[in-house]
């Protein structure tokens, strides 16, 4: 269950908007962060036939410096799921500012899991680092608090370097650019091993309708590391509205699980912050 229940988090935030997704059409209006500070959003993970299999939460903070942000990503099961999984909780945090070429780019990403109670609680966390004046990402992994692997892992000279929580956010805000069919957007990325890289790819209406996609939605592929969520594959599907708001999404091949599913029941919006829509 480890990592897995996180990426319904990231990829099923805000309620459906009407109207079919012209194959031609991208994003194209650049958003300031500041639109989204406070939004909160709610799920339900499943998949076979277990339903409800955790709780999940996204969001967006300022972070402790001037000019920086947080994003948390957060799940835990819960009934059946919670007593085999250990009453695990996996959260993401990553430290993010604007970069030079616009985007966002993260500062600090790390990966905390705890499962247990009391005293018997394990509690993992893996992090990476991003110095963009040297050049270097450190990776740490500790366990009950002590170090056990720092490794420092050099950057490509003059080429911007992401994580999944501030690709994402690059996304929703609208600052990657045209994304039509048959189009790709490709971002340098790191795993513990080395470079990686995030491949963001557009599908074809009659495809989608084929995924059982809705052609009211735009479906993306998007490639991310094995390592991230502990699956056999890249593949990640991603069904987007018109606001670049993700609706649906399927993660294919998580190991020992299969294919896993979320769904939307719950948002705050970021001006009000008060509970506009669940089900």
């Amino acid at each position: 269950m480890k990592k897995v229940l996180l990426l319904f988090i990231l990829f099923n935030t805000i309620l459906f908007t009407p109207g079919a997704y012209a194959e031609t059409a991208g994003p194209s209006v650049r958003l300031a962060a500041e639109t989204l500070l406070g939004e909160k959003l709610t799920y339900n993970i499943s998949f076979l036939w277990f339903k409800k299999i955790a709780r999940g939460e996204i969001s967006l903070t300022r972070g402790d410096r001037p000019g920086t942000y947080l994003a948390t990503l957060k799940a835990e099961t819960r009934g059946v799921a919670a007593f085999f999984t250990r009453n695990r909780v996996e959260t993401y945090t990553t430290l993010m500012e604007e970069g030079p070429d616009g985007l966002l780019r993260p500062l600090l990403q790390i990966a905390d899991t705890r499962k247990g109670k009391g005293k018997k609680i394990t509690h993992r966390q893996a992090s990476y680092t991003f110095d963009f004046s040297t050049r270097q990402v450190v990776y740490r992994k500790i366990i009950n608090g002590q170090e056990r692997t720092k490794i420092t892992l050099p950057m490509a000279q003059d080429t911007p370097v992401y994580d999944f929580l501030t690709a994402f956010f690059n996304l929703r805000l609208g600052r990657l650019g045209q994304l039509d069919v048959g189009g790709e957007i490709r971002m340098a990325a790191f795993s513990r091993k080395g470079p990686e890289e995030i491949r963001i790819s557009r599908i074809a209406q009659k495809e989608q309708k084929r995924m059982h996609f809705s052609d009211n939605l735009m479906l993306c592929k998007v490639l991310l590391s094995p390592e991230t969520f502990k699956t056999k594959s890249r593949d990640v599907y991603v069904g987007f509205d018109k606001n670049l708001r993700p609706l649906k999404a399927v993660v294919k091949n998580v190991i020992g699980l299969g294919d896993v599913r979320g769904k939307l029941v719950g948002v705050v919006e970021p001006a009000s912050e008060t509970l506009v829509g669940s089900r």
